[in-house]
């Protein structure tokens, strides 16, 4: 869990609502208790247990923060508790098994410098968290530049002992994977800092490892330090919060001017999360308007490399629409001219006569047989073609062993011309009456660029480069950057998402100003636009589709082509 931070007349303000978003447990007390009370009567005790952060009726007057024993385990329906309440507490009233009770503030001058703890009452930068509001509020003096950090840190620690990279602690409890903050009673040892979040590695009965990374090499200590040692388990770092608040596009001063505009606070109804949400879906429904969104254009971004023998380039991941051309605004390999897309159909086409499959069982040199996967296409003798490394071979054969899945070519020579000369790995391609040459059309399927002809020697090993338009990233902190030019068409639809949920019963109502304000300055944006918002065809003459040059297709004349393509 991440804490969502934001900044406002020098004091940092701490969403809490997270706490019980991300509870771990959740159950309700059945019997009112007193104050000072070592005891809670609940619901149900599933998934408590010892030495756990317990939130009592968050938010309420008589909120409060408890922990349960350090040895006595939930039974029944009774929570023992290291310590007695604060304020009595009725039946009805919820409490939550939550990971953290404090969080942890730093500092640093720039996004990616050292964090240096903020000179809090408990030091180390720590600062227990409020049960009584939804945001924790805590002045901050003590600098006037830079950016701000927080982490959520569970205050039961795990004292250890270190000697160079390996942490000896008797009962840790710690899984690979989990992350902890150190802290040094008196002084930590040499290596180890209080501000850097460390990755359990290697762990085991008694001991364990930390690392930078998660499953990272393990840091190693170079001395054991002083006084009593500690861990504590430790979220993740929030996003910088610059000293002046979020920049104008980032996701947090977007929320914070929403909600200052419809005059809410968070609240059960309205939470972070939903924002997040809410702007994710809004950028959804802004692409979905329109693929090609100038902001998010890709330009010379290298898709891969083309090679001899292969067809194919996997379309970019970020892609927004990676089946269709939609989103492809050129392609092109090499210093050379853009290809021609064509649709799938007309790509089968001009592959006419083409066969293609894959080596099922590693083939060795002098082999005489050739285990193939779909043997159904190629032809009863004949020779078939394959590339290694750059290199095109020629195998010729007799007979076949037709099968879709375990076909073989059988008679092939055991040396000499059209043997297997090499080593031929199983899925190397095996091809009968391709072209080589320039590539000169591509189409998009299943995830993948496919081009024609086969690059030849003089195209292999070419870069293939693509214009292409991504798609928008989702956002789930308030540092994020909307990647959208006109934010102002977010904001409108979050106002809207907000307003319906906290005013309008979670009713949406499409005839509300917020919702035609975003629809609006969506229709403007689109209209706006530059006209190169175009996809690539081949052009249409008559309504019939005009081919590229493809003087490589070995057609004799046009009565050889089918009457689709004439």
């Amino acid at each position: 869990m991440i804490p969502i931070l934001s900044t406002r007349n020098r004091q940092i303000l701490v969403d809490q609502t997270q706490l019980v978003d991300n509870a771990v447990e959740e159950t309700y007390l059945t019997a009112d208790i007193t104050a000072a009370s070592g005891t809670l009567t609940v619901a149900g005790i599933s998934g408590f247990a010892i030495n756990k952060n317990l939130l009592i009726n968050p938010f309420g007057e008589n909120a409060e923060f408890v922990k349960t024993h350090t040895s006595t385990a939930p039974t029944g329906s009774t929570i023992t508790l290291v310590a007695n309440t604060t304020y009595a507490h009725y039946a009805g009233e919820k409490v939550f098994l939550v990971d953290y009770n404090q969080i942890e503030l730093a500092h640093t001058t720039t996004t990616t410098g050292t964090k240096t703890a903020l000179v809090t009452t408990t030091l180390n930068g720590l600062v227990a968290l409020d049960a009584d509001l939804p945001n924790l509020i805590y002045p901050e003096t003590e600098y006037n530049s830079g950016y701000y950090f927080g982490r959520f840190v569970n205050s039961i620690g795990i004292t250890f002992t270190v000697s160079g990279e390996t942490f000896t602690a008797s009962t840790h409890g710690l899984q690979n994977g989990e992350t902890v903050k150190l802290i040094g009673a008196t002084t930590l040892a040499t290596g180890l800092s209080t501000t850097i979040t460390y990755y359990v590695v290697q762990r085991a009965a008694g001991t364990f490892k930390l690392s930078l990374t998660n499953g990272g090499v393990a840091v190693t200590a170079s001395d054991a330090g002083s006084g009593t040692q500690t861990a504590y388990r430790a979220g993740l770092y929030s996003d910088p919060l610059i000293y002046s608040g979020w920049a104008s596009n980032t996701v947090g001063f977007m929320i914070d001017r929403a909600l200052a505009d419809l005059g809410l606070e968070f609240s059960e109804k309205v939470t972070s999360q939903d924002c997040y949400e809410w702007i994710n879906a809004g950028m959804r429904l802004v692409q979905g308007k329109l693929k090609r969104w100038p902001e998010h254009y890709s330009y010379n971004a290298v898709l891969g490399q083309v090679s001899r023998g292969t067809n194919t380039v996997a379309m970019p991941t970020d892609a927004y629409d990676r089946e269709t051309n939609k989103s492809l605004i050129a392609l092109r390999i090499g210093t050379g001219a853009n290809l021609t897309y064509v649709p799938p159909t007309q790509f089968e086409n001009i592959m006419e006569g083409v066969k293609v499959t894959q080596v099922t069982t590693q083939a060795v040199a002098n082999q005489v047989t050739l285990e193939i996967d779909n043997s159904y296409d190629f032809e009863d003798s004949g020779s078939v073609d394959f590339f290694i490394s750059g290199t095109k071979y020629t195998v010729t054969y007799t007979g076949v062993t037709r099968s879709a899945t375990a076909g073989i070519l059988t008679g092939v020579p055991a040396s000499g011309t059209g043997s297997i000369s090499v080593t031929v790995p199983v899925d190397t391609n095996i091809w009968q009456s391709e072209v080589e040459g320039r590539p000169e059309v591509f189409t998009i399927r299943n995830s993948n660029i496919e081009f024609y002809p086969l690059a030849d020697g003089n195209e292999d090993n070419k870069n293939m480069y693509g214009d292409y338009s991504k798609v928008c990233t989702n956002v789930d902190s308030d540092g994020d950057v909307i990647d959208f030019q006109r934010g102002d068409i977010l904001e409108n639809f979050l106002k809207w998402r907000m307003k319906m949920k906290a005013k309008n019963d979670g009713e949406l109502d499409m005839k509300d100003g917020y919702y035609l304000s975003f629809k609006e300055c969506l229709n403007d944006s689109v209209r706006t636009l530059p006209q190169n918002n175009i996809f690539p065809m081949s052009p249409k003459i008559n309504r019939m589709s005009k081919h590229p040059n493809l003087s490589w297709m070995r057609k004799a004349n046009l009565q050889d082509l089918p009457i689709s393509d004439q």
